[in-house]
């Protein structure tokens, strides 16, 4: 199971957001995104996930994968061809394609391949999720990152039947986001079949210590 920091980008900040929306339960931080990255590699994570969640932040991207020696994953408002092929050429080692973007998900697959592109199903709605994981296998899909907005950022626990259904019935790899604060929690979704853990809040607010989740479920 690979352990996977998510770094949350809103303007200049770093930030997270509570099941999703913009409210009192918002977080900031008060540095600079790349010194989040920076820290992250210092813990030893090989890979970092960004959201630039408005869209307005893809310029910061050769300074994050400067302080960022793994796998640069990148997501948020991708809709079109260009805009994966500035991601790639401008340090994106992998691109998270949401449901908006579902009109370009053939073309995409077929010029980049399901090893640079990952599916992102942000689900509310648990009973439509495996089928629609099981969808997007379908169309070509090997990885599939299943954000649960009922839990995201609220530090309560995941949904750990939605991920072991999802994977039972697509057979992706799916990575899961949303209410880690916990390593139980951690465990049971490797136990639920997770092949990754996406992680945000719990490591900015020191809830959880990336180095010792990655000494116990990277090399289990």
């Amino acid at each position: 199971m690979r352990i996977i920091p998510n770094l949350f980008l809103d303007g200049k900040h770093a930030v997270s957001l509570y099941r999703g929306t913009e409210n009192d339960q918002k977080k900031i931080y008060p540095k600079a995104p790349k010194s989040y990255a920076a820290h992250f590699a210092e813990q030893g994570a090989d890979a970092l996930f960004v959201v630039d969640l408005k869209g307005t932040e893809r310029a910061r991207l050769p300074e994050l994968k400067a302080a960022f020696e793994g796998e640069l994953w990148w997501a948020g408002q991708v809709r079109d061809l260009e805009a994966l092929e500035w991601l790639f050429a401008n340090g994106a080692d992998r691109v998270v394609l949401g449901q908006g973007a579902e009109a370009i998900f053939p073309a995409a697959l077929e010029k980049f391949s399901p090893d640079k592109l990952l599916a992102g199903l942000q689900v509310s709605h648990y009973d439509e999720a495996p089928a629609v994981c099981e969808r997007y296998v379908k169309m070509g899909f090997k990885d599939i990152v299943v954000k649960d907005m009922n839990a995201e950022g609220t530090l309560f626990h995941p949904n750990f039947d939605l991920i072991e259904k999802c994977r039972y019935f697509s057979g992706a790899h799916i990575y899961a986001s949303g209410g880690i604060s916990e390593e139980h929690h951690v465990k049971l979704l490797q136990d639920a079949g997770a092949a990754g853990v996406l992680i945000g809040r719990a490591f900015f607010e020191r809830r959880l210590n990336l180095a010792g989740l990655k000494a116990r479920f990277e090399h289990e």
